[in-house]
């Protein structure tokens, strides 16, 4: 009995190290990969990146009334997260990138449409203010600016075109 203890010790010392070592190599070939194809440049990254990491705030009305911006914009399951996507239904973006580089409106609209079902139906063009401002082009030239309050609005505006946006205190650090 005393020559298989000696195995069993020696097994019980390595089998911890095997178990990591099986689960290390199982898990870091997905540590950081792409889970989804990129939209407009916007790749889907497994984890959070926080070197750039900016929020704006999306406001959509269509014929004066408004349209929710869903939970859940370019979040792929548990598999990937979009550099522009939402956690909730505060209209809030959330610019999350390895790097900071120039993220415009368009590029949040065409990362929705892939991954999420309730963009609003696009016939027209829209009028877009930023901070209140009315801007003249198209979503492309909508640069996504840290804590902006952005209102697109097709048809008929609202009574009131918001100006800005009351972000929580925990939104306006900064990783730039």
């Amino acid at each position: 009995m005393s020559g298989r203890l000696p195995t069993f010790a020696a097994l019980a010392g390595i089998a911890p190290g095997l178990i990591f070592t099986f689960a290390a190599s199982a898990i870091s070939p997905l540590r950081g990969a792409q889970q989804a194809p990129p939209i407009a440049g916007i790749r889907c990254d497994r984890d959070e990146h926080l070197k750039y990491h900016i929020h704006a705030h999306l406001d959509i009305f269509t014929d004066g009334k408004p349209h929710p911006v869903p939970e859940g914009v370019g979040i792929v399951g548990r598999s990937c997260l979009y550099w522009l996507h939402t956690h909730d239904r505060s209209g809030i973006i959330h610019v999350e990138a390895p790097q900071a580089r120039h993220f415009t409106l368009d590029q949040f609209f065409l990362v929705w449409n892939a991954t999420a079902q309730t963009a609003p139906a696009v016939k027209q063009t829209p009028k877009i203010f930023v901070n209140g401002k009315r801007i003249s082009g198209g979503l492309v030239q909508v640069e996504m600016a840290d804590l902006a309050q952005i209102a697109v609005i097709y048809g008929k505006e609202p009574p009131k075109i918001p100006s800005s946006y009351d972000f929580p205190d925990t939104y306006k650090y900064k990783y730039r």
